[in-house]
């Protein structure tokens, strides 16, 4: 897992998540939850009202898995997340930051509905919302507008306030960096590699949570972590060798910045390496 990065100019969000048309999907969102209250049902959520980020976020993630790293063009397909479940955390369900780039292992098979938080009991408390719903318009607009938040017009420090009243254990990559979170350990016995907690105070719970909530020590994930971390650990005992050129050595070093780039499938397993070997600081 690496840091990812929410561009918050107006371009580069989906339209129909600014200004009207957000206030508009929120207004329908209102009417889903009283719906929900008078039928005694779960909110019936239009999941077309969020389709229309699945491109802006699967680019933040370079088409990888915000959570494993794995290629979903190669390993399974991606689709929207939500970080805090919908099911949970109805009025998120068409906020902008809650949104990222998942495979459907990390998310269908693994973390589905689930959302631990330390203390358990400590969630981030709902709107307040009146207990009917309101007869007149006016009043439904103004409910809708105060859930409607522009991403645009917000900052990373701001989303971490308005859910400030909360500790997730499950690593929100636009918001923290998990390069200080995780660390990994190479089993060459078994020719696998394991995401392991790091030194951070949150690192033993958020380990815990992303290994039995996104299944990221699966075993399909690692051995092919083995598989990338193998050619990365040949390349280093290549460049030790001194009887190599510096044309080489040269060659090599940019094949390892390419392998930590962003869009190189597991990055975050290749940077530890590379940070570990002193080749990158």
């Amino acid at each position: 897992m690496i840091p990812l990065v929410r561009k918050r100019q107006a371009s580069a969000f989906p339209k129909d998540f600014l200004g009207d048309r957000l206030k508009a999907k929120h207004l329908d969102l209102v009417d889903r939850y009283y719906t929900s209250m008078e039928s005694d049902k779960p909110i019936a959520f239009a999941s077309g009202k969020w389709k229309s980020a699945k491109t802006k976020v699967r680019a933040d993630s370079a088409k990888k898995c915000a959570y494993c790293e794995a290629s979903t063009s190669v390993v399974a397909h991606g689709d929207v997340e939500h970080f805090r479940p919908k099911a949970l955390y109805w009025w998120l369900a068409y906020d902008f930051d809650n949104y990222l780039f998942s495979c459907q292992i990390c998310n269908q098979i693994y973390k589905k509905d689930f959302f631990p938080v330390t203390p358990e009991n400590q969630r981030l408390p709902g709107p307040a919302m009146p207990a009917a719903r309101p007869v007149d318009p006016g009043d439904l607009a103004v409910l809708s507008k105060a859930l409607a938040i522009d991403g645009s017009l917000s900052d990373d420090g701001l989303v971490r306030q308005r859910w400030a009243a909360e500790d997730a254990d499950l690593v929100h990559p636009y918001l923290e960096d998990p390069t200080t979170i995780f660390g990994y350990e190479a089993d060459d016995s078994n020719e696998e590699v394991w995401i392991r907690p790091g030194a951070h105070a949150k690192s033993d719970r958020a380990y815990a949570a992303a290994e039995t909530y996104l299944g990221l020590n699966r075993e399909e994930l690692r051995r092919d972590r083995y598989h990338h971390y193998s050619f990365l650990a040949i390349m280093k005992l290549a460049m030790l060798d001194n009887e190599i050129s510096q044309s080489t050595r040269t060659r090599i070093l940019k094949e390892f910045e390419r392998l930590a780039d962003t869009t190189a499938p597991y990055a975050g397993m290749n940077r530890f390496f590379l940070r570990a070997w002193r080749i990158f600081t």
